[in-house]
């Protein structure tokens, strides 16, 4: 075993078991494999998300599974998607920065448990309220989300990056919704870098492409909040975009979560083919690759 000489280490190839470990115990980090012999990987830990959010969940896998990437953010809301053959090296780093991450968030949640300052999440007003940012120039992905936009939210509309960036450099976003390909403009490398430079940023990716290498660099090194399928429905959208909106104000009250979305590092130029504007205004937040 990797970690044993590391961490306590807890073993089980009973996905209900394992849900059970983390709801009676503290348990800092789960790597489930998304191939279980009761319940598959995802399932897992979505159960673990309910019982014990703190925990920082990693899915394994050793197959293309397009729908375990997106069930493993939509439903588990992963911390890293891990692929075999795995680097060690890599693995470790990744579990590591999990056990550090998980540990600040379980030493907060019992400080606020003492002073009862959870009751700050309650005390959103509508002149506090977020807004709601759509990236993308299709009109009918704009009136999407304008269905699905409360109405103390103000929803505003860029059509290109450099508009995105002015409108995040002058208003109160909370939530940005885009998709990863606009057009000949590509968005990773933006997704990525706001990630880095705006951690209280709520992103939902609402895209037609089914593309399974990409998705997984948008989990560990975007932080992505939701998939969602392009056009899809509107019901589990509205869903989509109020858990957004909510998670966004969990970050904003408890700054020690934003933690939780430390991105991995990019073997890709993060800022490759971006425009001379927009790498500027990245690079005064120091991202440089």
């Amino acid at each position: 075993m990797l970690f044993r000489n590391e961490f306590n280490v807890l073993t089980t190839d009973n996905g209900h078991e394992a849900i059970k470990m983390a709801q009676t115990q503290p348990v800092a980090v789960v790597i489930s494999d998304q191939r279980m012999p009761i319940m598959p990987g995802v399932d897992v830990l979505r159960g673990i998300r309910e019982v014990s959010p703190h925990t920082m969940r990693l899915l394994l896998t050793g197959y293309a599974d397009l729908a375990a990437v997106i069930g493993s953010v939509n439903e588990g809301e992963i911390f890293r998607f891990l692929q075999k053959p795995w680097d060690t090296e890599q693995i470790r780093a990744d579990v590591r920065a999990a056990a550090h991450v998980a540990e600040i968030n379980f030493m907060a949640a019992a400080r606020r448990a003492q002073s009862g300052a959870d009751s700050l999440t309650a005390q959103a007003t509508a002149i506090d309220a977020p807004g709601i940012m759509v990236l993308d120039r299709d009109p009918a992905a704009y009136e999407l989300v304008k269905r699905a936009t409360p109405p103390n939210n103000r929803l505003h509309w860029a059509r290109d990056m450099d508009e995105a960036l002015a409108l995040l450099s002058t208003e109160n976003i909370g939530v940005m919704v885009t998709d990863v390909q606009d057009g000949q403009a590509s968005h990773v490398g933006a997704i990525k870098a706001l990630k880095q430079t705006h951690p209280q940023l709520v992103t939902i990716v609402l895209t037609q492409l089914r593309d399974y290498e990409l998705l997984v660099e948008l989990i560990n090194q975007g932080q992505v909040f939701r998939f969602h399928p392009k056009p899809g429905h509107v019901g589990t959208f509205v869903k989509n975009v109020q858990s957004a909106l909510d998670y966004h104000q969990v970050l904003q009250t408890q700054p020690e979560m934003q933690k939780r979305h430390s991105v991995a590092k990019s073997v890709k130029p993060v800022l490759a083919g971006l425009s001379d504007r927009v790498m500027g205004y990245f690079r005064r937040f120091g991202v440089n690759n």
